[in-house]
């Protein structure tokens, strides 16, 4: 249970999204992400073995998580007998479902500059009430005390739209509609790239956005973890050129950090292992932040991680703080700095000039030509104008 941690919920949050252009589109911000989130708030009553065994993915707690800046929030719930608890597989965490809420829901208020992306999967292997959840998770989405923090999605979803809010994609379609939110379509954890762009988003009214996904989750086979690595860097190759300023162009992206590259065996079956877990962030933490560093910057998605928040869990170098880090400094190396020309007055301040890439001061700017404007303090009022 999460009782009494709703008071020091984000006390140390660092609100990163109010930087963030109200104008932008939900589908181009970089999000830092926790695969199996609730699984560092700690195991169900004697559970603490099996789980810190085979089913750990994360250190933080959920209040922890927030407060080192992880906006999207990977949450699997299942059936007990009076209430939905969060698992990974058979283990159930210490968290019930309706409690992640409420508190994902406090910091939200809290912190209304800030929005949260839930990633939900029924964890069937959990259930102890058989066809019982879509009828409960409906109930639970329907609840009065956290309707005034969830958004129905739309494609043109915007910054501005988002603030104070959390937008629920399902992966399992509970009803013909979605309650709130949303549910994926044509979701795939192959790497067949055909399938990885075939998948979509789905609201009411049949409001439908194209989906990029990566989730190849195995990596313990032979050359297991290169394949995951060059997965990863394939998607980022394909994300960051959609820097979309129109609707028409949204492109939404989930890219999974996570996967197991070690196993363990529970009663003579291999199954994946939290070692797995951590050996495989090591690999692919440390690939994103090398692709951030050298490449062009450009939009991400939500990447979905595994130790998310601490750069060292037991014998392993997961670097989770500095990948969360730098996807949320990746916003703000292809968004630099358009909140200072967010309206025409700042645009055409009089003390702003106008220099070409190379340098050269221009008096007026040349169609289809790119420019940077900078104050007569010298600080750049944007980064890249084309005029």
């Amino acid at each position: 249970m999460l009782a009494g941690l709703s008071m020091s919920l984000s006390a140390n949050a660092e609100n990163w999204m109010s930087r963030l252009p109200d104008e932008t589109f939900l589908s181009v911000v970089s999000i830092p992400g926790a695969h199996d989130a609730a699984t560092g708030s700690g195991w169900a009553d004697g559970m603490d073995g099996l789980g810190d065994l085979f089913a750990r993915t994360q250190e933080l707690t959920l209040p922890q998580l927030w407060s080192c800046g992880i906006r999207a929030f990977d949450l699997r719930p299942c059936v007990y007998e009076d209430y939905m608890n969060l698992n990974h597989g058979i283990v159930p965490t210490s968290v019930h479902f309706e409690d992640a809420l409420r508190l994902l829901c406090d910091s939200l208020r809290a912190n209304p500059s800030e929005f949260i992306v839930v990633h939900l999967l029924h964890e069937t292997d959990g259930d102890q009430v058989s066809d019982a959840y879509n009828q409960r998770i409906q109930e639970l989405l329907q609840q009065e005390e956290w309707q005034d923090c969830l958004i129905d999605f739309r494609v043109n979803l915007k910054v501005k739209d988002m603030r104070g809010k959390m937008l629920i994609i399902s992966r399992d379609k509970y009803a013909t509609d979605p309650t709130i939110g949303a549910f994926f379509q044509n979701w795939t954890g192959e790497l067949n790239w055909a399938k990885q762009q075939n998948a979509r988003i789905v609201g009411k009214r049949s409001n439908t956005a194209r989906l990029c996904v990566q989730d190849y989750s195995d990596t313990h086979a032979p050359g297991g973890v290169e394949k995951k690595v060059e997965a990863i860097n394939k998607v980022l190759d394909f994300s960051t050129q959609h820097k979309t300023t129109s609707s028409s162009g949204v492109y939404w992206v989930f890219n999974f950090a996570s996967a197991y590259s070690l196993v363990e065996s529970l009663f003579g079956i291999e199954i994946s292992s939290s070692d797995g877990y951590r050996d495989n962030a090591t690999h692919t933490h440390a690939a994103i932040i090398d692709y951030l560093s050298q490449n062009e910057p450009g939009p991400v998605g939500v990447i979905l991680m595994d130790y998310a928040g601490i750069d060292q869990s037991g014998d392993f170098n997961t670097r989770g703080k500095e990948l969360v880090e730098a996807i949320i400094a990746n916003n703000f190396r292809y968004l630099a700095d358009q909140s200072d020309v967010s309206s025409p007055s700042r645009q055409k301040a009089e003390d702003d000039a106008l220099f070409t890439l190379e340098g050269k001061q221009v008096a007026s700017p040349s169609s289809h030509k790119a420019y940077i404007r900078k104050g007569a303090d010298g600080k750049l009022r944007k980064k890249l104008l084309k005029h």
